[in-house]
């Protein structure tokens, strides 16, 4: 079920839409107004607890405006990227991803006198998706009176026929009457059908009725996804650190520091698999509130068995939309409960704190990816994509043999470094207290136990940065965990130039490369 509103700002009743969309079995919505001033913030946090994304375009510095497109968390909808910019509307629009096609719907608000800018830029929009899909749908609060046949009225209505779209709302969407709120559907082979409702009964706070339409179509959702991960909560410390201590008893580290290397993980490898084996685990990717417990969803079953009843009478209405008061207010306090009882325990812990405001203001970090059905390749494509990228910039660093630029010159040349002064396990211990312990998955062991077993692996890892620093070798532990970091929302998603490159080094290199900092300084 789709549904197209505009509550005349999300920011005061983000809980009662969000509420309509969970009652309605909406899948995606198109808002129009939605008042939001920021890419993330306590409203869109909201949408989130419902287990809803959210896409949105914003007026920048201005108040009011503002396009979205809400969607239940795991369906394949991304943001779609046009050329053009219009003056006389704002929009956004995104790709929606079905088990057979890809559609793009494009949600639209304009506001103020119609001219004839609007129907002119209209065209330019439509001839702009229409080479791009074969579906695609435009709606929105276009402030066009539709039910007119004339003036520019009758011109943007001929513009949305010349490309072959539908128009499907055909009743007033407004308190003071007018086709305001409108949806054009276009289907190359009309295989999309539709059913447009518009609801009357308004208890929403808007001028405006939603309007609910339903399509057959069959999203592509993904809610799931299947993870490997080690249960380290139930490794017997004891034990583990009696294994470890006779692994550690057992190794040469008087010989090449790559084999030595290898030779430690592959032992450390089966200890960890002995003791907390590798398992596959299905999660969900929707994260729903967990302060939307038993009693809350038994209020708002009870709503939306009033919501359809409502109609009945006026006493039935006025009990649907006590109801509906009832739920949001259980809502918040509900939320407030839970985020205080977390306060209340973190005991001032700044972490804890700092997890928890972001998370009310939805200012979490979130890892996007391009969108793929083989993970594997994905990878794959952005490994061949960064190399391309180092080669390229390699290039631009080679040597000018006619180059007489004197600032390259070292100012002593006689100088030669023929060693390093080995690194004692004071020395170490005290970096690893000044910077830390933290490690990527390329790791020889999870953060959790290197932490916990750092006094009985401290001699050897002492003996395997001095073996590095007297044969200059970093095999083995010159290795990355790259992760693709979107650089800007507003990019293209899809395309792997709009990400950046984010290394997570691990620990034994990066420690040797410290140690090997302090002999150069």
């Amino acid at each position: 079920m789709y549904m197209l509103f505009n509550p005349r700002s999300l920011n005061n009743k983000a809980n009662d839409v969000m509420g309509l969309m969970d009652d309605k079995g909406i899948a995606i919505a198109s808002i129009c107004e939605t008042w939001l001033d920021d890419d993330s913030n306590a409203t869109t946090s909201i949408i989130k607890s419902h287990g809803y994304s959210i896409l949105h375009e914003f007026r920048k510095g201005m108040r009011g405006g503002g396009v979205a497109v809400i969607f239940k968390t795991g369906l394949p909808v991304t943001q779609c990227k046009l050329t053009r910019i219009f003056q006389s509307f704002e929009f956004i629009a995104v790709w929606i991803r079905t088990e057979t096609t890809k559609i793009i719907l494009v949600t639209l608000y304009r506001t103020g006198a119609l001219t004839s800018i609007f129907p002119n830029e209209l065209d330019v929009l439509l001839s702009e998706i229409s080479t791009k899909a074969d579906d695609f749908i435009v709606a929105g609060d276009l402030n066009v009176h539709f039910e007119t046949t004339s003036g520019v009225e009758k011109q943007c209505l001929d513009i949305f026929t010349s490309y072959g779209m539908k128009k499907l709302v055909c009743e007033p969407t407004h308190i003071g009457g007018g086709f305001l709120d409108q949806i054009f559907l276009f289907s190359l082979n009309g295989t999309i059908n539709h059913s447009a409702s518009v609801e009357p009964l308004n208890s929403l706070g808007s001028d405006h009725f939603p309007v609910f339409c339903a399509l057959n179509i069959r999203l592509k959702g993904k809610y799931f996804k299947e993870i490997h991960v080690r249960n380290l909560a139930q490794i017997n410390e004891n034990e583990f650190s009696s294994d470890l201590q006779e692994i550690l008893d057992s190794t040469a580290t008087d010989r090449d520091f790559g084999p030595a290397v290898h030779d430690l993980s592959s032992a450390f490898s089966s200890l960890l698999d002995h003791h907390a084996p590798m398992k596959k685990k299905s999660i969900s990717v929707v994260d729903k509130a967990p302060w939307f417990d038993k009693e809350y969803r038994e209020l708002r079953k009870l709503r939306r068995q009033a919501e359809r009843t409502k109609n009945i009478s006026e006493d039935a209405f006025l009990f649907y939309k006590e109801l509906c008061l009832q739920t949001t207010i259980l809502a918040k306090k509900k939320k407030k409960a839970y985020l205080g009882n977390i306060i209340q325990h973190a005991e001032g812990n700044t972490r804890t704190l700092y997890s928890i405001v972001n998370k009310v203001l939805d200012k979490q970090k979130v890892h996007s990816l391009p969108e793929t059905d083989n993970i594997e390749k994905l990878a794959s494509d952005f490994n061949q994509f960064y190399i391309d990228k180092i080669d390229k910039i390699r290039e631009n660093f080679k040597p000018d043999s006619n180059s007489q630029d004197s600032s390259h010159q070292f100012c002593d040349t006689s100088a030669q470094l023929f060693e390093f002064m080995p690194a004692t396990a004071e020395e170490i211990q005290k970096i690893i207290g000044e910077s830390g312990i933290k490690c990527s998955p390329a790791d020889m062991l999870p953060q959790q136990l290197l932490e916990g077993n750092i006094g009985s692996l401290l001699p050897t890892i002492v003996d395997l940065v001095n073996l590095s620093l007297r044969s200059g070798s970093m095999d083995g532990v010159k290795l990355a965990d790259i992760t693709p970091l979107l650089k800007d929302k507003k990019l293209d998603g899809n395309n792997l130039n709009s990400y950046r490159p984010v290394s997570n080094l691990t620990f034994l290199g990066k420690l040797v490369e410290r140690v090997v900092l302090k002999r150069l300084n």
